[in-house]
């Protein structure tokens, strides 16, 4: 069962490496292009061997993973830092409007039941 596990896991990960690379491969530079195609066939020749240990499985798993994130690092410094100012979907409410968070002296929570 371990190492149906071990499969499944590494063949998702080629799966998602490859993915990754389709997507933003115009963001991420060749050398990272290459050990991840590389690390793809590793994983994928491990997975071809009916003998393949699971020991072996997850080592080339994780050194997929470990490749895998430098994709996401390359990707991250090509789209810059992330604009400054309101935080994503908050606009300061109309003048003479209150935001969320201010308070209302004469707003009175509570429960109430209909009778």
């Amino acid at each position: 069962k371990e190492q149906v596990e071990a499969r499944n896991n590494a063949d998702n990960m080629a799966y998602q490496a490859e993915k990754a690379l389709e997507e933003l491969g115009d963001k991420v530079p060749e050398d990272v292009k290459t050990q991840v195609s590389e690390k793809v066939s590793e994983v994928r020749s491990v997975l071809e061997d009916p003998n393949a240990d699971t020991d072996t499985i997850k080592r080339v798993t994780e050194e997929l993973s470990t490749v895998v994130q430098q994709i996401g690092a390359a990707a991250y410094q090509q789209a810059g830092p992330p604009p400054t100012g309101a935080p994503d979907g908050y606009a300061p409410p109309p003048e003479g409007q209150s935001g969320p968070g201010d308070d209302d002296e004469d707003v009175v929570e509570g429960e109430f039941k209909d009778a």
